[in-house]
């Protein structure tokens, strides 16, 4: 390998490594107030009426997903959303939204089928600690707080990122 060769690679391993702490210091920057620790005793209600608590869904990751109805990066991945839902636990929060009927139109108008629990005013929002939507809470089966991610978050890296709680 020639020296203008290894340049070429030295400078491309630089800004891979300068790209990943960038990267990691925005979503932790975009986190740090998020809520931390163990939510097995988080019990609530679904948009359906039906509640559900943490703490039944036991040796199982959990997803928990706050999203609007009126933001256009939630839109872009609630496919995602509807997807990992077929194979693992999700509760999906629809914070800051216009209400019910508007919830249940979006959800019907997307055929989305995961559970939604309404949270129009944002307190539930507020209390996870959250600067904006979207924004992924993943869950060990244990109901400990793995990760949070904060904006688009692709299938793959919420797959990876369910798949790592459980190790």
């Amino acid at each position: 390998m020639n020296t203008q060769t290894k340049k070429l690679w030295i400078s491309w391993l630089l800004y891979i490594v300068l790209f990943t702490v960038v990267m990691l210091g925005a979503n932790w920057w975009k986190t740090r107030d998020a809520l931390s620790g163990n939510l097995s005793e988080l019990s609530g209600e679904l948009m359906d009426g039906t509640t559900y608590t943490i703490a039944a869904f036991s040796g199982q990751p959990v997803l928990f997903h706050f999203w609007a109805t009126w933001c256009p990066i939630c839109d872009l991945g609630m496919g995602t959303i509807e997807s990992i839902s077929h194979d693992y636990q999700v509760i999906s929060i629809a914070s800051w939204s216009e209400g019910e009927v508007q919830v249940k139109a979006y959800m019907l108008e997307k055929q989305l089928t995961f559970p939604v629990t309404l949270d129009n005013s944002g307190e539930l929002a507020q209390r996870f600690g959250l600067k904006g939507v979207p924004t992924s809470f993943i869950l060990d089966p244990g109901g400990e707080i793995r990760f949070v991610e904060t904006g688009y978050s692709t299938e793959l890296g919420l797959r990876l990122r369910l798949w790592l709680s459980t190790l």
